[in-house]
């Protein structure tokens, strides 16, 4: 159902005002501020709406980019929406366990086992994340001619730098007031997020 939601939703994303809006009046307020940093200003929910916006956002442009039949929709759009959740799952659980394993390490005196268990706990949750998108991005790509696999490959760094320009222009258009220095805070494990995912 989610995918038909966002095929209506894709058809309303080819209009350059809507799009304009969109980065105009949800995007560029998020990421006017360092993304590590929680924005005081905005009510909670505003990230996670955010961040579906431009998921919604990028899978309209794939359907166009890579011109998927009817078909194909309705087997790579579900597809990509748990590559989605899977990331966000992962990011939720690493998070968690980053910060059990900075708690350990400002403990006074830890056994060597305890330290051996949060690392092994680390490293199978990004194995199972890794396994799992695997098998989703083999999924999607056996729904998709070998033209559109070269196609995807192609979209999804070019649409993030169009992303970035855009967000990069609405900053230096839309400045946020600068906010006076504070003190160095030890790293937190969002710090240590990637963002080199494929899509």
């Amino acid at each position: 159902m989610r995918w038909y939601v966002r095929t209506l939703w894709a058809g309303r994303a080819r209009r350059p005002w809507l799009t304009t809006l969109l980065l105009a009046t949800v995007v560029a307020p998020l990421m006017a501020a360092p993304s590590s940093t929680p924005l005081p200003d905005l009510p909670p929910g505003n990230a996670s709406e955010v961040r579906e916006s431009l998921q919604n956002l990028m899978i309209a442009s794939m359907k166009k980019a890579l011109d998927l039949t009817r078909e194909q929709q309705v087997a790579v759009i579900p597809r990509v929406e748990q590559v989605f959740e899977e990331r966000e799952s992962y990011a939720k659980q690493r998070r968690e366990a980053l910060r059990q394993l900075q708690a350990k390490l400002l403990e006074e005196s830890v056994p060597e086992k305890d330290y051996r268990d949060q690392v092994t706990h680390l490293d199978d949750l990004e194995r199972t994340h890794r396994d799992r998108e695997l098998r989703l991005r083999a999924d999607i790509d056996r729904s998709l001619s070998p033209r559109q696999r070269a196609q995807l490959r192609v979209f999804v760094p070019r649409f993030r730098r169009e992303m970035q320009m855009r967000i990069d222009e609405a900053r230096s258009t839309h400045p946020r007031r600068v906010q006076p220095p504070r003190p160095a805070a030890p790293p937190t494990p969002q710090d240590w997020d990637s963002d080199d995912e494929e899509f």
